[in-house]
């Protein structure tokens, strides 16, 4: 069906649109980098939406729930109109795997990154749990110059890519606008989750036009689960993608 067949456009803008703008693909930068400010949480659970809205397919809405060892082990959970499985991602012990729900595919792989083939563009998990734990400035970033104008600091720098950004943090200390090219992220209604403070909506803008927004729903940084949540067995009618 068409509205199946649509898991892979809303898997490639969410990645593609949010994470490649916070940093991920292979860390090129070269120079001095900016530390983290942010400590992880021990664990996390985070439930979130998100509302995509594309030009050729129309405003669609996905529901996601994030399972987090920070930078041990990660399980993500797409799903659509009730609470139809449309994809899982689980990555832990550095070795991944990917199932597409809907076109009954899989993929695996090792290392820190996951996708690069199918449509998926290559993303990272750590970026991924950290916009909700609250880091949202590029990891490993290299910063040209800083400034203040109206009470907001610009920082403007290069990416893990080595491609330029702009950034503004307000008097807070808090990100709210990266611009990257024809692309800009804000981060609004920063709140409290838990014991962490994250941008509770972000929106991602392609030439002016508003094409993603997350919400976050939930976050629990004492979460508990049992250790089926570290298992992702692969139907035996389902097809390996070859890459």
């Amino acid at each position: 069906m068409r509205k199946f067949r649509m898991e892979k456009i809303f898997l490639g803008l969410f990645f593609a649109t949010i994470f490649c703008l916070l940093g991920c693909g292979p860390r090129l930068a070269k120079g001095p980098a900016t530390a983290s400010e942010i400590l992880p949480p021990d664990s996390l659970k985070v439930k979130f939406s998100i509302d995509v809205d594309d030009s050729v397919n129309g405003s669609h809405t996905l529901s996601a729930v994030l399972f987090a060892v920070p930078y041990k082990r990660y399980r993500l959970e797409f799903s659509g109109p009730m609470g139809i499985g449309i994809a899982s991602v689980l990555w832990t012990d550095a070795k991944w795997t990917l199932l597409l729900s809907q076109q009954k595919s899989y993929a695996t792989g090792m290392g820190q990154f996951v996708g690069g083939f199918a449509g998926i563009p290559l993303f990272d998990m750590h970026r991924i749990a950290a916009l909700f734990w609250g880091e949202t400035f590029p990891q490993n970033a290299v910063v040209d110059s800083t400034r203040d104008s109206a009470g907001v600091k610009i920082i403007v720098g290069k990416n893990s890519l080595g491609i330029p950004f702009r950034a503004e943090r307000n008097a807070d200390g808090r990100v709210t606008k990266i611009v990257e090219g024809k692309e800009t992220l804000t981060f609004e209604d920063y709140a409290e989750f838990n014991d962490r403070i994250a941008p509770a909506v972000t929106r991602a803008y392609r030439d002016g036009k508003n094409v993603l927004t997350v919400k976050i729903k939930r976050v629990n940084t004492d979460a508990e689960w049992g250790d089926a949540t570290w298992r992702l067995p692969i139907p035996d009618s389902y097809e390996k993608i070859r890459y």
